[in-house]
Order: structure tokens, then sequence, then C-alpha cells
């Protein structure tokens, strides 16, 4: 596929409960998914592995529409308080590629439930979500689809050619703060420099 000719072979990684359900971890295992643990990522870059991960992990299934006080038209991504993957960057002298999907967030409607279905979720690590399609059925709407891929964001010791900082250390911390940043701004500047193109110019 094209994403295995750009990427290589990567490995997604997914929520540890999903290996609660039979057929779900099969077809996950077919795959080469990675435990969101912090342990098994780990792993999987010392074995050299490319890993995809979506940061805003069960929290961002629960924002955006119809959650009171938004708007359909709205589009969030949670990331600001998210930087165990930029530690993982750091740490293993790896860089996050920024990828924005138009149109993922049409596929399904989205049920609104009570806050403690949210807090449940977070809680067990499992998303505790009603989605539904045309007539109410579990498959997606027909929607059009638009990958974009941000440039490769390198920590500043690969990019400079420098010892890699000890995990914990100021210098570390700085590494990771400044790498996040990057990637916050480059994720937004992808969102911005291609919404018009899919039709999104109003948002």
């Amino acid at each position: 596929t094209e994403a295995t000719r750009i990427f290589g072979h990567f490995r997604p990684v997914v929520a540890t409960a999903t290996a609660l359900f039979p057929f779900v971890r099969t077809f996950l295992g077919w795959l080469g998914a990675v435990d969101a643990s912090r342990t098994a990522v780990d792993q999987a870059l010392v074995d050299g592995a490319r890993i995809g991960v979506a940061p805003g992990g069960i929290a961002e299934m629960f924002e955006g529409y119809p959650k009171p006080l938004t708007h359909p038209d709205d589009e969030y991504s949670i990331l600001r308080s998210r930087k165990g993957f930029v530690r993982m960057a750091v740490k293993h002298g790896v860089p996050l590629v920024p990828v924005y999907c138009f149109g993922a967030t049409k596929m399904l409607k989205r049920l609104q439930l009570p806050a403690l279905f949210e807090n449940i979720s977070k809680l067990l690590r499992i998303s505790l979500c009603l989605f539904f399609g045309p007539l109410g059925l579990p498959m997606p709407f027909r929607q059009k689809l638009l990958y974009v891929m941000g440039r490769p964001l390198y920590p500043s010791h690969v990019e400079n050619g420098t010892q890699p900082p000890v995990e914990g250390s100021p210098d570390f911390d700085r590494q990771v703060d400044a790498l996040h940043t990057r990637f916050c701004d480059e994720l937004l500047d992808l969102f911005e420099r291609h919404k018009e193109s899919y039709g999104w110019a109003h948002k």
C-alpha cells in the first residue's frame, strides 16, 4: 500500500483492553499491534519497529459533538497534555511524523452518554462509547478521507549529532518540551494548510 511504501511496515499501538475480545485480539495480532503500555512500546522501539500512535487515546473519542458546548463543525485533538510518545521519541532518537486524517470524525456518529461513562472509560482504559452509522447500524457512513503527512521531526540531539540526554535529566525534559511544541504546531499547520482542499475552509 501507499502507507507501507512511505513508512515501511508500521505497527499500531492499541489499548490494553483490546486483548479482552478474542476476535479483535486475533485481528490486531495479524497487524502486529503493540500494547499501549510503556514497557511494550519501549521494547518495540528497541527492536527497531515503526509504530503508529493516536496520542489523544480514549479521551479524544469523547471530545467534540454532541458533547455539550461543542459544534458539529469543530475538530478536536488532545495533545497539549500528552507527552509520553514524545518522551519515547527522545529516548530512542526516532522522529515523530505528524499525520492528520480529514473526514475520520464524520464516519460515525456518537450518542452522548452521561459523563460517568467517560470517567469509567478512562479508568478502565477502554472506550464505552455508542457509535452508529446509516440506519443506526454499527457501520460507517460513506465518507471521503484525506490523509496528510507532515515532515519528520527529530529530537534535537539527533539533528545536532550530540550525545542523547539521560532520561529524566533537565536536558531530556527540555528536549521533550521542545519536540512536543514542534509536533503540536506542525499538526495544526497541516490542518490549516489542507482544510480548504478537503472542502473544510470554514473550519
